[in-house]
Order: structure tokens, then C-alpha cells, then sequence
């Protein structure tokens, strides 16, 4: 079995550079995206993620590639999911942090040795290492599994890709289920049945809000009126890949000045899209961005926002008002790009989607249209 994401040649380079001698997965998508266990909450049975407190995945990844990985023994199904051949079941976390601490030392793992853990390592697990090992060198290995998932696949492409045209069919049938009165739980049920229905394992998220009410916690029990844009804003899992795409939709008249701004916020997002290349630097990107809207509308600062997508939704923001990342953009990344700005008292209206980075620039994924649909 072939990893879907994860290159053991990538990830030696990058744990070379970073001075790691061995780097510690310890959360869902890391073990995951390092071995192909299914701990993901979103798995055909999330049993493993159901279970990670008494039962927790670890896998090692040693400076030259290679991976050792500790499971729940009762699991009897790892050659179906997994490539690690080097892996053993555990029946306790005592009992996997003791072969966790054997396997570092059977590694070589000594004073002067250094050790990547996530930042997010259960604290009773990054304890027991520190106590067993005084004279390593424990780091941040957060940037070491970014770096190494940052750049994808030509198969974690396709499943996001899938993911994609799925959570766009989700914003098509919600939109063609929208009627006048028709209620935001209601709204919640069309895009969930869809997203099951095309075969994703579930939702990575769904924002939705009609007029002012908060996009961010639908089911309340708005009801949609003539006039209200209603934003759609959806993330199916294919695979254990999501997806994130945003569309508007209004009953009747759109509001007046609404097309102005979604029409500007295109041109925003479609300026941005023609700076993003491999090599090109963030924050030269976001600025040459902010200073093509400038002229366009003065008195308004949009919010612009470009994130890696694979595993996560926000894998890692690229560049937005809260900073820009300390890497160049490389070949066969998989960004989102969304330009927002405040509309009336309706909150956020603007533009959301996906794209391949290759080596000329970038290749659009969603395909939705991208102005406000009316009913």
C-alpha cells in the first residue's frame, strides 16, 4: 500500500533542515497523514478517534523517512488502512508511552539528540518523553509536518478536487431548495443530505446565515424573507480531504449595492489568483493585492485571506490581516482564496474558492458561478 500524501523522501529533507533527528505525530491528522490509520473524526468508524484517550496513536518519524507507529491492538484491520510495517498495538497509555520510549531509545535517541512534538501532544505524553529522555532536546515540530503536508499529491489533489464538487453540489441544491419562508435549520438538512448522498464521509463545516444573522452559528430558526442574501459557505470530506467553498443567494431584488461589492471582490480575488505562482512571496502577493483594490473603492479595506487546504480546512494561513507565512508558495500547493467586506448590517459578502497551484500559476478547482444567485 502507497501513502496518499506523505513522501518519506520530502520529509527526510525536511527534518534534516530542521536539525529533527526524530519527529513525534501524535493528533489525528498527523497520524493520519504519516501512516494512513484511520483516526480521523470522520472516518467510516472514528472508533480509533472515539477512543484516543485510552487508547492513543503515536507514530515516529525518524530523520531518514522512516515511520514506526503504536496503535490500539484490538484494531486488527491496520494492513487494510496502513504502509507501516514497523507498527505495534497497545492496550494502555502507560503501556504506549513505555514502547514509544523504547522504540526512541532502540533509535538512538540520547543526550545531545533532538526531538520534534506537536504543539497540541497530550501534556501527560510530552512529560513522560521529557522525564525519560533529560539530556534530548525537545522542539516545536509543528512547521516540520506543515512543510511536509503543505505541498500535495497528485491523489490528496483528486480528493480534495472531489471534496470540491461535492460541497458545490451541496450550494446547488441548498440553492435550489430555497424558498420564501423556508428556515435555516432547514437550509442545514438540504446541505447535509447532499453532502451523504455524493458520497463524502461528512461535513467539515457549514456556514450559514440569512441576512444579519451569523453565518458562523445557523439553526437557530431564521426564517428567510424576500431581500435577505442568504451566505452558503461549505466544506464536504472526501476521503479525509475538505473542501471550502462560499456563494450568496437572495430571493427576489439583490440588495441595492450588493452586486457592486461581489462584483468588485471578483476582480479583487481574480487579480490575487494572477499573483500566485510558485516562488512568489506572501506578503508581496497581499500587498500588491490591498494596492490593486485601493483605487477601486478608497474608503473600504477588504479583507483578504489566502489559506492551504488539505487535511484541514485552515491548514495553514498563507496570508491575511493576521500575517503572512515565512515560506514561498510552491508547486502543487492547494490554497483557498477569499475576499470579504462588510455589506450594510448583513454582515461579510464576497467570494470563496479553491485552487491547484502549478508550475505557471494557478488552476481554479471550483466552478460554481461566482456572482449572487437569485430565485
Amino acid at each position: 500500500m502507497k501513502p496518499i500524501g506523505f513522501d518519506k523522501k520530502r520529509a527526510s529533507e525536511i527534518l534534516d533542515a530542521q536539525g529533527i533527528d526524530v519527529l513525534v505525530a501524535s493528533t489525528d491528522v498527523n497520524v493520519f497523514y504519516t501512516t494512513g490509520l484511520p483516526t480521523l473524526h470522520v472516518a467510516n468508524n472514528p472508533i480509533l478517534w472515539v477512543l484516543k484517550n485510552q487508547f492513543p496513536y503515536i507514530a515516529l518519524i525518524r530523520r531518514d523517512g522512516e515511520v514506526s507507529l503504536f496503535y490500539w491492538m484490538v484494531f486488527s484491520s491496520l494492513d487494510k488502512f496502513s504502509w507501516v510495517k514497523d507498527a505495534t498495538g497497545i492496550i494502555s497509555p502507560q503501556q504506549a508511552m513505555k514502547m514509544v520510549s523504547d522504540k526512541l531509545a532502540e533509535w538512538g535517541v540520547e543526550s545531545g539528540k533532538t526531538v520534534g512534538l506537536e504543539s497540541l501532544m497530550p501534556r501527560y505524553q510530552a512529560e513522560h518523553l521529557a522525564s525519560k529522555f533529560s539530556g534530548v532536546k525537545f522542539i516545536d515540530g509543528d512547521s516540520a509536518f506543515l512543510r511536509m503536508r503543505l505541498v500535495k499529491s497528485k491523489e490528496e489533489r483528486e480528493r480534495i478536487k472531489r471534496s470540491t464538487a461535492i460541497a458545490e453540489k451541496a450550494i446547488e441544491q441548498t440553492i435550489g431548495g430555497i424558498h420564501e419562508g423556508i428556515v435555516d435549520y432547514d437550509l442545514l438538512k438540504m446541505a447535509r443530505r447532499t453532502i451523504v448522498d455524493e458520497g463524502a464521509e461528512g461535513w467539515d463545516h457549514l456556514t450559514i446565515g440569512i441576512g444579519s444573522a451569523d453565518p458562523e452559528a445557523p439553526g437557530v430558526g431564521t426564517v428567510m424573507k424576500r431581500g435577505d442574501i442568504a451566505r452558503l459557505d461549505i466544506g464536504a470530506v472526501w476521503k479525509g480531504y475538505v473542501s471550502d467553498v462560499s456563494r450568496h443567494v437572495v430571493i427576489g431584488d439583490i440588495p441595492e449595492g450588493a452586486d457592486e461589492v461581489v462584483e468588485r471582490m471578483i476582480k479583487v480575488q481574480e487579480f490575487c489568483v494572477d499573483q500566485i505562482r510558485p516562488g512568489a512571496d506572501p506578503n508581496e502577493v497581499y500587498k500588491a493585492t490591498m494596492k490593486f483594490h485601493q483605487p477601486l473603492k478608497p474608503e473600504v479595506k477588504p479583507i483578504i485571506t489566502c489559506h492551504s487546504i488539505g487535511l484541514e480546512c485552515e491548514e495553514a494561513q498563507v496570508f491575511s490581516r493576521m500575517g503572512k507565512a515565512n515560506f514561498l508558495i510552491e508547486e502543487n500547493m492547494v490554497v483557498d482564496i477569499e475576499v470579504w467586506q462588510n455589506f450594510k448590517d448583513l454582515g461579510l459578502i464576497g467570494i470563496e474558492d479553491c485552487y491547484h497551484i502549478t508550475k505557471k500559476g494557478c488552476e481554479r478547482i471550483s466552478s460554481l458561478d461566482k456572482r449572487i444567485f437569485v430565485k
